[in-house]
């Protein structure tokens, strides 16, 4: 007879977690794993979850997109930076220069007229981000101008 004093308890904990259902809570997990690296470097469940992540925002810029329209999504939100920014610090962390490419290529056209000023706030850090995988000082001098102007302009509640 099976009760509950007989079913592993560790039965529950290895259950398959759900999926990020959106781009930005794949972002947010993406973020947490490549945060853990930092003071973990060995942790291959946090590789695993960069390496999938941006595997899936990859395929989310899909080649035949518009050509006017290269982002994740149909949205532009204000922590827009993020998803870049999440590309970038897995590409960087996992030696995958395509995942760096393609934060490049988003975070760059995002520059060209199309951040809202509602972003600054989370620029500073994909720039930063851009900065580390690239070594192109241009990122690093935006993510400043980003910090100066947030610092001029805090957002009002």
């Amino acid at each position: 007879m099976g009760t509950a004093e007989t079913i592993p308890a560790a039965s529950a904990s290895t259950a398959p977690k759900p999926a990020p259902s959106t781009p930005r809570d794949l972002v947010a997990v993406m973020l947490r794993a490549a945060e853990k690296l930092q003071g973990q470097p060995d942790l291959k469940s946090a590789r695993a979850l960069l390496e999938r992540g941006g595997e899936q925002l990859v395929q989310l810029l899909d080649p035949e997109r518009r050509p006017d329209w290269a982002w994740f999504e149909i949205l532009f939100e204000e922590d827009a930076c993020r998803l870049p920014e999440a590309l970038l610090r897995a590409g960087r962390i996992l030696h995958r220069e395509d995942f760096i490419a393609c934060g490049v290529e988003t975070l760059d056209w995002m520059m060209r007229g199309r951040v809202l000023v509602k972003c600054v706030d989370t620029m500073a850090d994909a720039c930063e981000a851009a900065f580390a995988g690239t070594g192109d000082l241009k990122w690093l001098m935006i993510s400043r101008t980003a910090i100066l102007a947030r610092r001029a302009h805090p957002r009002q509640s």
